[in-house]
């Protein structure tokens, strides 16, 4: 077979199959069907296309993956910064605020009572051992504070200065097993004598006439009597009444005004001066008894 023939057989057979594509795309086109054939000829092209970009939009993902998780690590950091300081903000005006309120007790002290004078002390320490209730303050006699002048609070009264010293004075707190305070309910005036309890922060008032009504709620007073403390301080507020018919009074279980674990700053009542109960122990020998 020479190049001739073989020339001639592939012209001869393009022809056929060209006439019978031109036959097939005329039968299509007489049904409606010639665009579905195209449709089904362009399809897996698409598809391939379709395949590949996902995969590059994959591999684009891995390749982004971590730069973003290293953009988002640095942004956790920054919002925690800005946290941080957002609460220490919110801290410096809490101390502010409490200051502010502890300026705002100081003068409502004083409008209720302006006959005393009061120098305000900041809590700077604690006695360790529980059965031994005070507290120290910063102030001290360079400040005016001297043994004996009644300690309060915005709530109400906290103690008595035992101890002084040029920079810093003790407190020692109403709820002392040594303390006592001459008392009187806000109610009926019945009056008695508080006593602190040591550990618990616990009072109880003592000697209530057993014919003076008592009842839960009720606030009790400082009474003035005795010397020891001005009158009309809050003490505390009755949480029991114990009573017997056998007895000749009456004891009341108080919770105290003042919340001492708490407490940060109190007021020292300068202008009031304790009865000094020393000149009773001081008579003449020669007085004569009754």
């Amino acid at each position: 077979m020479n190049l001739n023939d073989t020339q001639q057989r592939i012209r001869s057979a393009t022809i056929v199959v060209l006439a019978g594509l031109a036959v097939l795309f005329l039968f299509l086109d007489s049904t409606g069907n010639l665009g579905n054939a195209f449709a089904f000829l362009q399809n897996p092209l698409s598809t391939a296309m379709g395949w590949t970009a996902a995969r590059v939009d994959r591999l684009a993902d891995a390749i982004a993956g971590p730069r973003d998780l290293q953009v988002a690590r640095q942004r956790i950091v920054e919002l925690e910064a800005l946290v941080a300081e957002q609460e220490r903000t919110i801290n410096e005006l809490r101390e502010r605020q409490q200051e502010y309120q502890t300026y705002v007790d100081l003068f409502n002290r004083a409008a209720e009572a302006p006959q005393f004078q009061r120098i305000t002390a900041s809590v700077i320490g604690r006695d360790p051992n529980p059965l031994f209730q005070s507290l120290i303050i910063d102030k001290g006699t360079n400040d005016g504070i001297m043994v004996g002048m009644p300690v309060e609070s915005a709530r109400g009264l906290v103690g008595q200065v035992f101890q002084a010293t040029p920079d810093a004075a003790h407190v020692l707190l109403i709820t002392d097993n040594v303390m006592s305070v001459a008392g009187r309910l806000s109610s009926s005036r019945a009056e008695g004598m508080v006593f602190g309890g040591g550990a618990g922060s616990t009072l109880t008032m003592e000697w209530i006439a057993l014919e003076a009504p008592v009842e839960v709620g009720d606030i009790v007073l400082t009474s003035g009597a005795g010397g020891f403390f001005p009158e009309d301080l809050v003490i505390g507020r009755v949480t029991d009444v114990e009573h017997s018919e056998a007895e000749l009074f009456q004891t009341a279980v108080l919770e105290p005004a003042v919340d001492f674990g708490s407490l940060e700053v109190v007021f020292v009542i300068s202008g009031f001066e304790p009865v000094d109960t020393q000149v009773f122990e001081e008579a003449p020998a020669d007085l004569p008894l009754p």
